[in-house]
């Protein structure tokens, strides 16, 4: 497994979270859902067992809410795409989500985003890439609250600054803080996490790293 990003606390170096990544075989063909969830989950398990020493884990799921690891302070998420797997661990709650390429319709744009991601989707060379830079962003977030396509996405905004930066527009923008990174050439991964004192971030591909102001 692959260490995506880390986050620590500055006063005492305690490790806040983690996020992995796995590469799912490329076999030509579509792999099924389900195992690619259970890929993730492997990979959820391997990340207890290594960073916090949780070697039997027990996951609850209460309807579409959010699955919750039976644990007195860990936070979990999963995700996985075409290609990918990931899986977050941290010491506060958080959302993980990964996209890989897909036809991207007026539709869809019209319904998840909002008219000035939608134009710079539409502009953009790689629009399948621009749309998951998006959309990553909007899945996390709603990960994190547990609401997930509850929530409206279109009334999720967000932009990017030439300075590397996230920005969310929203009254919930305070709360949150927001991470992304281009793991390959067609898969994006973004995290949200909550807003925490101060920490000190460790990525091995800091140069592609995207976040909102700490």
């Amino acid at each position: 497994m692959t260490e995506l990003l880390s986050g620590y606390d500055q006063s005492t170096q305690m490790l806040m979270f983690r996020v992995y990544a796995e590469p799912l075989p490329d076999t030509g063909r579509r792999i099924k859902h389900q195992d690619a969830h259970f890929a993730a989950l492997d990979l959820l398990g391997a990340a207890l067992a290594e960073d916090f020493g949780v070697s039997h884990a027990v996951i609850r799921r209460k309807g579409l809410g959010k699955p919750q690891l039976m644990h007195d302070f860990l936070h979990i998420n999963i995700s996985h795409c075409k290609g990918l797997a990931a899986a977050a661990v941290g010491r506060m709650p958080l959302g993980v989500d990964a996209e890989g390429p897909r036809t991207v319709r007026d539709s869809l744009l019209e319904k998840v985003c909002t008219a000035e991601e939608a134009a710079q989707i539409r502009a953009a060379d790689d629009k399948s890439r621009m749309f998951a830079r998006f959309w990553t962003l909007k899945e996390a977030y709603a990960k994190y609250t547990g609401k997930g396509i509850g929530l409206d996405f279109s009334q999720l905004g967000f932009a990017f600054s030439d300075a590397g930066t996230v920005t969310f527009r929203h009254p919930e923008s305070q709360q949150v803080r927001f991470f992304q990174l281009p793991v390959t050439a067609d898969v994006t991964v973004s995290l949200c996490i909550r807003r925490e004192q101060a920490m000190h971030i460790v990525c091995p591909a800091a140069d592609r790293l995207l976040t909102s102001e700490p």
